[in-house]
């Protein structure tokens, strides 16, 4: 059986409100400069120990970058599901491939976390469901993707990433697998031709549907 690997943030969820959120609580909590929508949004791919480095002044000593760390994640722990929504399509889409291939989702979110926004979103129709953990590689990094292909002993050839960023695209080459980008989550069309030239993404979930379930039947 197939297996279609899909990102979460920006890819199934729109999380990206609620990352502001907690992203703007900590940075007020400790008084530094607070970042929009747009600063967030660009700062989202590698995790949210990346995020927030990218969020906190530059030069900041590292006691201080985990104090807002931490008051993040405490803020997000608590407020992670209050504005984030499926993309319009995507549950229809998953409930299509349903049976017909190994639906998997892998985050550089925390696994715990993770797993809750999956099993609320999304009840039943994942096959697995894989985030992050603080003391092991993150995406680009293949650890998660590799050890999901281990340990269910799924065939990499007929495997497909899908993902919305440059990072996507980098985590599949280095786990081996083949890959598809989509230009309505977390970065643009016009940012994604930049980031990766050579990739057609999809701009809607209706395009990626048309293809996924083409794909699957192949």
């Amino acid at each position: 059986m197939k297996t279609v690997f899909f990102d979460l943030d920006g890819t199934i969820l729109d999380t990206l409100e609620d990352l502001k959120n907690a992203v703007n609580y900590a940075l007020n909590f400790y008084n530094y400069p607070l970042k929009d929508l747009e600063f967030v949004r660009k700062a989202i791919g590698n995790g949210t120990q990346v995020l927030i480095r990218r969020c906190t002044p530059e030069g900041i000593d590292e006691s201080s970058y985990k104090e807002v760390f931490n008051c993040f994640k405490n803020f997000y722990l608590n407020h992670y599901s209050d504005f984030t929504r499926a993309y319009v399509g995507i549950k229809h889409l998953l409930e299509s491939l349903k049976g017909k291939c190994n639906l998997v989702v892998v985050s550089n979110k925390d696994n715990d976390l993770t797993q809750k926004l999956i099993n609320k979103e999304f009840p039943g129709l994942f096959d697995i469901i894989q985030g992050s953990y603080l003391d092991k590689p993150k995406k680009p990094d293949p650890y998660l993707i590799d050890s999901i292909i281990k340990s269910y002993n799924l065939d990499k050839k007929g495997s497909l990433y899908i993902g919305d960023t440059d990072v996507d695209k980098q985590s599949a080459l280095n786990a081996g697998l083949d890959y598809r980008l989509v230009s309505y989550g977390y970065r643009t069309k016009e940012e994604l031709e930049k980031m990766c030239p050579n990739d057609t993404p999809f701009s809607s979930v209706n395009e990626l549907a048309n293809y996924l379930l083409k794909w699957v039947n192949l």
